[in-house]
């Protein structure tokens, strides 16, 4: 974890999280699978999240999921869970750990922070917690995660040295 920013009411810090795509039909057996390898429910809903201390499991669409694993794994580990969920011939896995950068955003004004990043409407009728959205902060294309105390984001590596100083200029005009 790296410390981007802290301001009265905001708190950014920078995550080494791990992140697997997964492709399947969401049926009985991809639930009972995924619950196997990780010890949490599939959800049900598009855009909808389940975490637990060492997950955040996403519905991004009708047949994609994004698993974020939460505490440090050796890459061996992320290797051998993607390969384990990949001997399901309905199912397919990629580490997308490495292509992405986390960020997690938290505090009493973390919605009044981001709204000066992004058009998105954050109040909780329109994103409710334990949701997730793609959507666009600071120009560029990203996942964000409502988990009520605190937001995480996510988006493409090659953006990261941008998305900070872009948070940075943010916390300078508060």
């Amino acid at each position: 974890m790296t410390n981007i920013l802290s301001i009265p009411g905001v708190k950014v810090s920078q995550k080494d999280y791990h992140q697997i795509i997964i492709r399947g039909n969401g049926l009985e057996k991809f639930n009972n699978i995924i619950e196997e390898k990780t010890s949490i429910k599939p959800p049900s809903k598009n855009l909808e999240i389940m975490h637990d201390l060492n997950y955040l499991f996403a519905k991004n669409s009708f047949d994609q999921w994004s698993l974020i694993l939460t505490e440090k794994k050796e890459h061996h580990q992320i290797l051998n869970l993607v390969s384990s969920i990949n001997t399901n011939e309905n199912m397919l896995a990629s580490d997308y750990s490495y292509g992405q950068v986390y960020f997690e955003i938290e505090g009493e004004n973390k919605d009044y922070f981001l709204n000066q990043l992004t058009h998105f409407d954050l109040r909780e009728e329109k994103f409710p917690k334990s949701t997730m959205a793609q959507t666009v902060i600071a120009r560029i294309e990203c996942s964000i995660y409502n988990l009520g105390n605190k937001y995480i984001i996510t988006c493409n590596k090659s953006f990261e040295d941008y998305f900070q100083q872009r948070l940075k200029d943010t916390a300078s005009l508060n």
